[in-house]
């Protein structure tokens, strides 16, 4: 209801609006709205004339406010958010960074078509000409699938007379960057040059309570160079070729940050348990002699409520104990209980911990988190665009795009944010990527009324990426193979055999016997077989007799008993980056994409009022991906260490509990077993190889029809329908219950208006839309068929709708006075039934409940997500600034810029759950300009978030292994510092 009424307010509030305007008759004096010449229909045309919702940033305009990052860019845009690697429009975007998978949005540099939005960005927004971001389906002028929208990055071309430039910039955070621009001719009227470079580095923003640097630092080098050869009046051709290098502290990663929100729901670290998973109990269970049984009542121990998702009712629950009770959390140990030794975390360390966990507001001044100092981000990108304009005759021309990006990013990011010298897990990434695209494009003049835009699109695209999980303080449960002093007895063998006669078994099963008799567990489970690496499980396919799950989507699987990562099999090694040891889980994975899209879009001025559009275009994508993993897992369960004596046997025989000197079992004041860092929870440690190889392809038409009626010289209005696609793609690297996903869908439907009134001092633009959504890519967990954990996967939501208002206003309100802002309202929610699996309710556990199902066999803990609020899309999202020129004597003037941008609420999980939701955040930034009579020397200082207010970009769910910590990438803290700028000739 709420929705339904702010939409109809906010339609009957624009329209009145608009016709109060259109009545309107006010003499404006000075100064008019300058026009804004943009490409986003691949030809140039005025802002004013494009019937899409675009916002185009001018580089003056992002100079004038000192817009230097995806924080300050996303401020500028109506329903648009920016996470570090993909951008989110309107509700559609990346949800997930899955391998295998599209970005929503489409970034574009310089007309060439970029899969990472970090590319375009991280080159800074120095010497660009201006951003433009069109928002809905790009499809029938645009050779790459973009159903949320596109961006696109257009750089400042070389110039026929010399300019150039040079910036500096310090801040607090011991912020210095340094920018160039040159620019002229080369050869004169036949080739022109620009060069431009960019030098930024900053301290980290968020303080380190371990070992290393401040983390969130930055660190950036670029360098591109452009050519314009005028081979003839008319063959023109542009090259831009640009190399770029980051490293930095990092404090990121793919689904959150380091910046620790909650864990286990609470506003405090957990310091007091060594190992994941909780236990029913009852009260009644006290006698010592059953200590070893699951539901023994510690009367010592903290209790813990829990909730039946079935029934609701509340269950009494401990912690499973180290080395005792069964845990499937393939031998997770929690560093947050090491901190002063293994399994030994002070009152005074957990403080210090508890400290700086954020359940609420974030203060920028209070930013921390802990890691062992490791944590780095290296990026090396080199990237071309070249294109080929032909004018073939007064009514046609033909342009060529080729574009080519190579890039190689790595990061080591902490895995359990902690600093602790006992226990740790590492995560680091090699990733590198080469993209390929060919792009003809036709632009003919039929005659005066109609127009055709016409194109084809090749585009190739290889990704591989290895990733490792290791423990940078080389724990010997990992470094080592596992020692199993476990001997099966005679019982245990016969029990194994489980003859027909146990008195008196055949000769067949005597010798079976005799054979499994003083077996150890792990010779017992694993028959022997040789060393699991990466690639045992790829290499079956390629034997005399390949398994069954040698096919598409298929699963192969290898295991063997654990011998360790020390180093010395060369199949473990990682083949760049740290020479690392004690991994606990390896992965590599490729895809190699072949793309190829055709469009046209026709153009017909009906008369001088009415203009239709008509647009389509066919993409084929086409496939090819492979998997590999290999990790560290512990397998057994009560019933085959039962033969063994049990959990507990088994871990006292092979070093799991702390012994006394004659051999026997240590205790504590509490009676209960110490654990040393060998203990083992889910039985006997194993290595695991798997493989799946993939190949798919999908086509689709998708297209758009639009009638623009042209009211008066200040009014457009405009009303559309478009189709949208994304491909469909693979659930790489976590070998989910679902390996691949179907392709994307989506209709908008949107009435937009473009209009400028007070004789063009004040320029309202907007937009009501609605979207038909099917097969949302949606992130979901789900129980792997192959390691029986839960993991991350895009699965399709059948179905959603976006409703959305935006509006955008430029207002010359005096000779001196500016005033702007943006204004989005997006409601959202899925409309079908979908049911997910939810892992990380502390208050329902998959230890617990995990295998308990209803009625109709879904899993009890699967909540339907329909009626929630799609992800990564804020209801309310606005902007609002000023500028006031102040003239002085001699001809210098000062700029006075404000600016307030506030974002509501976000949820990073289809659960819609307060754990996994960024809480709305404002930002105001001040920033004060001199600029001489001249107009070549400019100083500004600048304060940005002056009220210190910490925004969060994107959360990180885990679940019950990780105690279900949730972890935050976050936006910068107050930066203030002062900008000087020498401008050179025309610049």
């Amino acid at each position: 209801m709420r929705k339904a009424l702010l939409f109809k307010t906010g339609f009957a509030t624009s329209l009145s609006f608009l016709v109060l305007l259109g009545t309107a008759s006010v003499q404006a004096e000075g100064r008019q709205i300058e026009e804004v010449i943009v490409t986003a229909e691949r030809q140039e045309a005025s802002v004013q004339d494009t019937s899409i919702s675009i916002t185009a940033l001018t580089g003056e305009f992002m100079e004038d406010f000192g817009i230097r990052n995806q924080e300050d860019f996303q401020n500028m845009v109506p329903a648009t958010t920016i996470q570090p690697y993909d951008a989110t429009v309107r509700g559609v975007g990346r949800n997930f960074r899955a391998l295998g998978g599209d970005p929503g949005v489409a970034t574009y540099i310089n007309e060439v078509y970029s899969e990472d939005l970090l590319t375009g960005t991280a080159q800074t927004f120095w010497d660009v000409e201006r951003v433009e971001v069109l928002r809905g389906p790009q499809g029938t002028l645009y050779g790459r699938n973009a159903v949320g929208g596109a961006i696109n990055i257009l750089y400042k071309e070389p110039t026929d007379v010399f300019e150039g430039a040079f910036k500096t910039i310090h801040g607090n955070f011991g912020t210095e960057e340094y920018y160039g621009a040159f620019s002229g001719p080369l050869v004169d009227d036949t080739l022109l040059g620009r060069i431009n470079f960019a030098w930024r580095d900053r301290d980290g923003v968020v303080d380190e309570l371990g070992t290393g640097e401040d983390l969130d630092g930055l660190g950036t080098e670029n360098i591109a160079a452009m050519l314009t050869w005028t081979a003839s009046d008319s063959l023109t051709f542009k090259l831009r070729q640009n190399w770029m290098d980051i490293e930095r502290s990092f404090g990121g990663g793919n689904g959150g940050g380091l910046v620790v929100l909650n864990e286990e729901g609470y506003s405090s670290r957990t310091t007091d348990a060594l190992v994941p998973g909780y236990r029913m109990i009852d009260r009644d269970n006290t006698d010592p002699a059953n200590r070893l049984q699951r539901s023994w009542f510690d009367s010592g121990a903290e209790i813990f409520m829990l909730t039946n998702p079935l029934t609701g009712d509340t269950q009494e629950a401990q912690r499973v104990r180290p080395g005792v009770d069964f845990s499937d959390a393939n031998g997770f140990q929690n560093a947050a209980a090491s901190l002063d030794g293994f399994n030994q975390t002070s009152a005074a360390s957990a403080a210090t911990y508890n400290a700086c966990v954020f359940p609420g507001e974030i203060d920028g001044g209070d930013l921390c988190a802990a890691t062992n100092g490791l944590n780095i981000e290296l990026f090396d990108q080199q990237g071309t665009q070249l294109s080929a304009e032909w004018d073939a005759s007064d009514s046609m021309s033909i342009k060529y795009i080729f574009g080519f990006n190579q890039l190689s990013y790595q990061r080591i990011t902490d895995d359990d944010n902690t600093a602790s010298p006992f226990l740790d897990r590492q995560f680091y990434v090699n990733h590198e990527a080469d993209y390929t695209s060919h792009e003809l494009q036709t632009f003919w003049d039929i005659n005066d009324s109609v127009s055709l835009t016409s194109g084809i699109f090749f585009y190739d695209a290889t990704i591989n990426q290895r990733g490792d999980f290791y423990s940078s303080v080389n724990e010997a449960r990992l470094l080592n193979a596992y020692d199993d002093q476990t001997s099966l007895s005679a019982a245990g063998a016969t029990a194994a055999v489980s003859p027909v006669d146990r008195e008196n078994p055949t000769d067949v099963e005597a010798a079976q016997i005799a054979a499994l008799t003083g077996l150890n567990a792990s010779t017992f489970a694993f028959q022997g077989r040789p060393a699991a690496t990466l690639f045992s499980a790829k290499n079956l396919c390629s034997g005399d007799e390949p398994p069954a799950g040698c096919v598409n989507s298929g699963t192969v699987v290898y295991t063997s008993a654990w011998f360790g990562d020390n180093g010395t099999n060369p199949n473990l090694n990682v083949i760049n980056g740290p020479d690392t040891l004690a991994s606990d889980l390896l992965y590599t994975t490729t895809t190699e994409r072949e793309a190829f899209a055709a469009y046209s879009q026709g153009v017909w001025d009906i008369n001088e009022e009415f203009t239709l559009t008509v647009g389509l275009r066919y993409a084929s994508d086409e496939v090819i991906a492979e998997e590999n993993l290999w990790r560290y897992s512990e397998t057994g369960g009560d019933s085959f260490l039962a033969r063994y004596g049990g959990l507990a046997a088994v871990n006292q025989i092979n070093g799991g509990f702390e012994l006394n000197d004659d051999g026997s079992l240590k205790v504590d004041d509490n009676g209960d077993r110490i654990p040393t860092p060998l203990v083992t929870n889910g039985g006997i440690p194993y290595a695991l190889s798997v493989h799946r190889g993939h190949q798919r392809k999908d086509t689709e038409f998708t297209g758009r029809i639009n009638l623009d009626w042209d009211v008066s010289d200040e009014i457009l209005l405009y009303l559309s329908a478009t189709s949208g696609h994304r491909s469909g793609g693979y659930n790489l690297v976590f070998f989910s219950a679902t390996p691949t996903y179907d392709p994307e869908e989506l209709i908008a439907y949107e009435l937009g208006y473009k209009t400028q009134f007070l004789d063009d001092t004040l320029q309202l633009n907007g937009s009501f839309y609605y979207y038909d959504y099917e097969n949302i890519h949606t992130t979901a967990t789900e129980r792997s068929n192959v390691t029986g954990s839960y993991t991350t996967s895009v699965v399709l939501a059948p179905g959603a709708e976006v409703f959305g208002i935006e509006s955008e206003l430029l207002w010359l309100m005096t000779d001196q006075l500016t005033f702007g802002g943006n204004f989005s309202y997006t409601p959202s929610e899925y409309t079908e039934d979908l049911l997910i699996v939810d892992p990380t309710n502390p208050r329902s556990p998959v230890s617990v409940y995990g295998d308990l199902a209803r009625g109709d066999g879904t899993a009890a803990l699967a909540k339907n997500i329909k009626g929630n609020q799609i992800l990564q899309v804020p209801e309310l999202k606005l902007t609002a600034w000023t500028t006031y020129n102040i003239p002085l004597a001699g001809g210098s003037r000062v700029d006075l810029n404000t600016l307030y941008s506030w974002i509501d609420e976000v949820y990073y999980s289809p659960f819609q759950s307060e754990q996994e939701k960024a809480d709305a955040y404002g930002r105001l930034d001040l920033r004060a300009t001199w600029t001489n009579a001249e107009q070549n020397l400019v100083v500004a200082a600048y304060v940005n978030n002056v009220l210190d207010d910490v925004g969060v970009l994107q959360v990180l769910r885990q679940g019950e292994s990780e105690f279900f910590r949730h972890n935050a990438g976050i936006t910068l803290p107050r930066m203030l510092g002062i900008e000087l700028t020498y401008k050179l000739g025309a610049y």
